[in-house]
């Protein structure tokens, strides 16, 4: 799946903000949370 820049980078804002994968995969539903780790492993590196 293709995740769209903005999505994105609202991940890598709310996980910089301090929400763990468990609280930003409810507010993203149309992004699987396997997706949603991958980001923020990728922003990590």
């Amino acid at each position: 799946m293709k995740v769209k820049k903005t999505l994105m980078d609202m991940i890598i804002k709310w996980h910089q903000a301090g929400y763990s994968l468990d609280e930003i995969a409810p507010l993203m539903p149309q992004v699987p949370k396997e997706e949603i780790k991958a980001i923020i492993q990728h922003t990590r590196e």
